[in-house]
């Protein structure tokens, strides 16, 4: 009995290093596919994914599948916008697709600005752009009468002009000439032809005249 254990002994040490090689063997697998090819591998179909998803709402035709897509993807994320518009091919116009076609409309040109500005800036590079505050307009002064040609003052409308000298000087209001013509055309005879020229220069005499008198040019315009 005792020579048949010792007999059986190395049958058993035999199955033990068998074991043992399999367990080395599993452990120390021979090295596969390097583990940046997994990552690349699932960027990829991240990215392919994403890309037929954008042609996939490139190419929705019916506003009610339209609109489930939005929800899906608003109630998915968790981000808050505003109503959903009424059903219909009515959008509002204030919505952030309308505004982004609107400011691209405007870079189709080379004349147009960038960043939604429809008209090109002044080149330079210290422009500056002043407002006037306009005000309330208030009727100052007299009415002077000229005949259907006439451009020089006289001396009855120098004495209306003296008058209205006073309210004018010395204040910083803006002063506005206003000149007119007659509804009936002019003469053969008249030395200017068109009405145009004739109402201006009968403002820029009367405006020579207060300057004349003290009164700042850059205050008058005609």
């Amino acid at each position: 009995m005792f020579k048949t254990e010792r007999q059986n002994l190395p049958i058993v040490n035999l199955l033990y290093k068998t074991l043992q090689e399999q367990l080395v063997m599993e452990d120390d697998a021979p090295p596969g596919v390097p583990e940046w090819v997994v990552t690349y591998g699932d960027m990829m179909s991240l990215l392919l994914t994403f890309f037929i998803m954008l042609v996939s709402l490139s190419e929705i035709v019916n506003d009610e599948k339209y609109r489930a897509i939005l929800e899906s993807i608003q109630s998915y994320t968790g981000y808050r916008t505003g109503p959903i518009s009424p059903p219909g091919k009515y959008f509002p116009m204030n919505s952030l697709v309308d505004q982004m076609s609107m400011l691209g409309a405007y870079t189709d040109s080379p004349d147009r600005g960038r960043g939604g500005i429809k008209t090109r800036s002044l080149e330079g590079k210290d422009v500056r752009v002043y407002r006037t505050r306009e005000g309330v307009p208030v009727p100052v002064g007299r009415t002077l009468y000229y005949n259907q040609t006439d451009i020089d003052l006289d001396a009855r409308r120098r004495e209306k002009l003296d008058l209205m000298i006073p309210e004018l000087a010395g204040k910083p209001n803006k002063i506005e000439l206003r000149s007119h013509t007659s509804v009936k055309p002019l003469p053969a005879d008249s030395p200017i032809h068109d009405k145009l020229i004739l109402t201006y220069q009968r403002g820029r005499a009367v405006m020579l005249y207060l300057i004349q008198k003290g009164i700042e040019p850059k205050r008058i315009r005609i």
